[in-house]
């Protein structure tokens, strides 16, 4: 559901990882996207708002220059967990 949101928003290229960690008790999401030109602040901010009310789940979201989400040969690794 997140790739389809980021997908949506032009500003934003396709490649995104998605970061789990605790703090606390409580898990948190951070979507760490890359931009398609410079990063777009407000592109983040409307992606934060659209996960929040489409799929209810507050998220952090970094826009991050063009290649700057790592590649991978194959399948894509889009979830670092580091929970624990």
């Amino acid at each position: 559901q997140i790739e389809e949101l980021i997908l949506r928003e032009l500003a934003l290229a396709p490649h995104y990882v998605l970061e789990l960690t605790r703090e606390g008790r409580l898990d948190c999401l951070t979507v760490r996207v890359e931009a398609r030109g410079a990063p777009d602040v407000g592109a983040g901010r409307a992606l934060q708002q659209r996960i929040k009310a489409l799929i209810g789940v507050t998220a952090e979201v970094e826009v991050v220059t063009p290649g700057a989400v790592e590649r991978s040969q194959g399948k894509a690794k889009r979830v670092i967990d580091k929970r624990g």
